[in-house]
């Protein structure tokens, strides 16, 4: 997961980027990110309990991650997107909400290894949790990157990062599974804060600032005689 994160970054530094290399890419991440994980969701949810049922859930989560990966190719290539901006969740979160239900439900004070689900209601539970994340790969809401960061805030983004990858070693059953709910709700926050900058924006008086422009009287000129000598003859006639 860390070293994902990190291979576009040395592309674009070392300026060795390729169409080629991001197909290969999403390859790679489709096999760690979306067919681990699936065969996971199986083991953990579905072998003991339903086989049939665990192969289709697994099989719509590997499906929903690589329709998500096709998706990014496409934007990507067609520069459709800021490259701050995802669309839908990306699939390496979506793993990692995956692992946070196996770290929480798959937890116990006999087993602090995990163990597979033994009850339908946890089945029908893991189930709903499982399609929710896939449909949020798949959807159109829009997930923040961590680019075009602003530079003087850059040092303490590193720090907060450390100390989020040292407490997910540390602690994983509690860390991780925090980390992957805030950016999973993260846009609920970036949507509530855009409505608040635009209100306040609409709020601002405009009016009180902006000078009267007093109102001129429109004068039309007079059309000056084309033969003024054609007006001298009338008026000698007229007094003969």
């Amino acid at each position: 997961m860390i070293l994902d994160g990190f291979d576009g970054t040395v592309a674009r530094l070392t300026k060795t980027e390729s169409n080629f290399g991001v197909q290969l890419d999403s390859l790679v991440d489709a096999v760690t990110f979306g067919l681990v994980t699936s065969v996971m969701i199986y083991f953990f949810g579905y072998k003991q309990l339903d086989p049939q049922l665990g192969k289709v859930i697994g099989g719509i989560f590997l499906s929903a991650g690589v329709i998500r990966l096709a998706r990014f190719n496409v934007l990507k290539e067609a520069k459709a997107v800021p490259s701050n901006i995802f669309v839908g969740l990306p699939i390496p979160l979506g793993a990692l909400a995956v692992v946070s239900a196996v770290l929480i439900m798959g937890k116990t004070l006999d087993t602090p290894r995990g163990k597979p689900l033994e009850t339908q209601t946890e089945m029908l539970i893991f189930s709903i949790y499982v399609v929710l994340i896939a449909f949020l790969m798949i959807s159109s809401i829009k997930y923040r990157t961590m680019k075009r960061l602003k530079s003087k805030n850059n040092v303490f983004i590193l720090l907060f990062l450390a100390v989020i990858i040292a407490l997910s070693i540390n602690f994983p059953q509690y860390a991780i599974p925090f980390v992957t709910f805030i950016y999973i709700i993260s846009p609920v926050f970036f949507y509530i804060l855009n409505k608040v900058r635009r209100n306040r924006g609409l709020l601002t008086p405009t009016t009180a600032t902006t000078p009267e422009v007093p109102e001129v009287p429109l004068e039309i000129p007079h059309e000056p005689d084309s033969q003024p000598g054609v007006n001298d003859e009338q008026r000698m006639m007229n007094d003969e």
